[in-house]
């Protein structure tokens, strides 16, 4: 190890983890219409960057020494990388999540589910940046900057889109009606993102990303593969919101809660920003909140088990009857019809 190995491993990690928390920045800002509080977004970036790792290494550790116990062989590193360390990583980047759903008042649908899922992948990938980076010192100040290089442009990103899937699919399994839907839709989403890290390490392994003949030229080829992928899942959650919106809010017209203008601003993010429906910014983010809570918990009572969905009816009641307070009046005071 050279003092030019560890001062280029310390900016290049420096760069890396300021370009990651920008993304994650990114995605929390895209989450449209109900944005996550930023405490416990970072609660769980912190999640992913601390605990994962530790526990990542004892777990793999773990299951290396029992298979070494088995059989010896060249099959026993690929193994390790390509079937026991997506599972046992994105188990426990999952718990995260799941600890939200079950115990934050905060999570609503899989959209949320994306953006803590993207929060843990990108937290554990910083964390793995930094682990592989210590481990080249000893093979030159290039070979480091390019390592973590690639690894934040390339296993970032898989970490991100594959725990952002399992986020979704246990915010659709939230808004499931039966536990035993709820368990598939989890499983299901759990083997989707165990899936596609299995399928990134296998390729990393067949091209040797990361050694000695890493090839810069096919990573930044899987770039557009790995990016459009996660764009396509968050822009999947997000069209499945305002479709949502649009269908819960039309419903409350129909009942006389809404005018019909409101009902067809809220939806789209285009007209909701604009000042000339609402002059107050600060009031157009609480009324965008609101209308979006209560879209969100009419949803969920259609799936919830009957004890659970007279609790949420309770609720409902009340953001209707906080919304016609709000919109009683408009800010010239005014009665709005």
């Amino acid at each position: 190890m050279t003092l030019a190995s560890l001062l280029v491993a310390v900016i290049a990690l420096g760069v890396s983890s300021a370009f990651l928390l920008l993304v994650l920045a990114a995605v929390w800002f895209f989450d449209r219409y109900d944005r996550e509080p930023l405490a416990l977004v970072a609660a769980v970036f912190l999640w992913g960057a601390i605990p994962v790792p530790i526990l990542a290494v004892i777990a793999e550790g773990l299951t290396g020494h029992v298979m070494a116990a088995v059989g010896r062989g060249p099959w026993l590193g690929f193994a390790q990388s390509v079937m026991v360390a997506p599972v046992i990583e994105e188990l426990l980047k999952g718990l995260a999540v799941l600890g939200v759903v079950i115990l934050s008042d905060q999570f609503d649908n899989p959209t949320d589910g994306v953006v803590y899922g993207t929060a843990v992948g990108l937290g554990f990938a910083m964390a793995e940046n930094a682990l592989y980076a210590l481990g080249a010192l000893g093979q030159g100040p290039a070979h480091v900057g390019l390592l973590v290089l690639v690894r934040t442009v390339t296993s970032a990103g898989v970490h991100a889109v594959a725990s952002a899937a399992l986020g979704g699919f246990l915010g659709i399994a939230y808004l499931s009606r039966r536990w035993s839907a709820r368990i598939v839709v989890a499983v299901a989403g759990f083997l989707v993102a165990a899936g596609i890290h299995t399928a990134w390490n296998l390729a990393a392994e067949r091209w040797a990303l990361y050694g000695d003949g890493h090839s810069l030229a096919t990573a930044l080829l899987s770039l557009p593969v790995v990016y459009i992928l996660y764009l396509g899942v968050l822009a999947a959650f997000l069209h499945w919101e305002h479709r949502l919106l649009v269908r819960e809010l039309s419903q409350e017209v129909e009942l006389g809660v809404l005018p019909v203008w409101v009902a067809e601003v809220i939806p789209r993010y285009r007209l909701r920003i604009r000042s000339d429906w609402w002059p107050s910014r600060e009031e157009r983010t609480v009324i965008a909140r609101l209308l979006t809570r209560l879209a969100f918990r009419k949803h969920a009572i259609a799936h919830l088990p009957e004890a659970e969905a007279q609790l949420a009816g309770l609720e409902v009641v009340r953001l209707r009857e906080r919304v016609r307070r709000v919109l009683g009046e408009d800010p010239d005071g005014e009665t709005l019809s």
